[in-house]
């Protein structure tokens, strides 16, 4: 099972803020959020555009190659 419940660093651990039950010894992935500092934007243009787009052409021609070649 994955689960992601919310929560917060106190200075000397994290605290859940959900009731989540666990096993001692259970393995957990804990991802760090970046928090923006007060008065700072997000600079929104540094993940915008990475890598190709996704379809070079419209979504309803890619649909259609797709169903073209799905016969063997």
């Amino acid at each position: 099972m994955l689960t992601a419940v919310k929560g917060y660093y106190n200075g000397s651990q994290i605290v859940i803020d959900e009731d989540v039950k666990m096993a001692v010894g259970q393995e957990v992935i804990i991802t760090i959020l970046d928090m923006p500092k007060a008065g700072k934007e997000i600079d929104l243009s540094r993940y915008m555009g990475r890598g190709e787009k996704m379809f070079q052409s419209d979504a309803q021609e890619y649909i259609k190659e797709l169903r073209e070649n799905d016969r063997v």
